[in-house]
């Protein structure tokens, strides 16, 4: 009878910690409809201030879309985002969100006028003296970031091929405290605006 019991027990837990099914066709409707003019239907947004989605981890997704809706993130363009996403329930992001993750992200391309070699050392191996790690240490080697395993956290985003532009623009706000990140302000703050340009250079360029 305890056994039984306990067994009652784990199966109710698992039910209600699994997280609900998204519905990818339902996410296409929403992102062609209202999240295609900023991030594009395929989630390659071509605009510089609108964030690359496709192939983006979905728990990440749903988690800073929850977050603009929420009020929790308001800086750069989330202000605009907000109206755009307080119709949608956290189904509907939930499903959105599954369904740029299933998109193929299309590489971007480092600028080589600028410090690739700069960019390059420290995506790949940090900056001892300043006590920064490298940034594959958690964004992996090709910048395709760290699910969550299935479980409700939203792990580490994929970074491959993004928008030097809105990659610059984040670490300005984790500095600024704009954004909450204990990690990623840290990392900001014992950075140069020039370290910054060449990592967000060489990452627009990395797949």
């Amino acid at each position: 009878m305890k056994r039984l019991t306990l067994l009652a027990l784990a199966l109710t837990a698992g039910a209600v910690s699994a997280a609900p099914k998204a519905d990818i066709n339902k996410g296409k409707e929403i992102a062609t409809t209202i999240c295609a003019a900023c991030h594009a239907a395929d989630g390659n947004s071509g605009i510089a201030m609108y964030p690359k989605i496709a192939g983006q981890h979905a728990a990440y997704t749903y988690q800073q879309t929850l977050d603009i809706k929420d009020g929790k993130r308001t800086n750069g363009s989330a202000a605009a985002m907000k109206p755009m996403v307080m119709s949608l329930s956290e189904q509907d992001i939930r499903d959105v969100s599954a369904y740029y993750a299933k998109q193929q992200a299309k590489p971007g391309e480092a600028n080589p006028k600028e410090d690739v070699e700069l960019g390059a050392k420290i995506y790949r191996g940090g900056i001892a003296e300043q006590k920064i790690p490298a940034c594959m240490s958690c964004h992996g080697p090709a910048g395709a970031g760290m699910p969550a395993g299935g479980t409700e956290l939203s792990g580490y985003p994929r970074l491959s091929g993004q928008h030097k532009a809105y990659i610059v623009e984040q670490m300005k706000a984790y500095k600024a405290g704009q954004r909450s990140n204990t990690i990623m302000a840290d990392i900001a703050k014992r950075m140069s605006d020039e370290e910054v340009n060449a990592v967000a250079n060489f990452i627009q360029g990395l797949h």
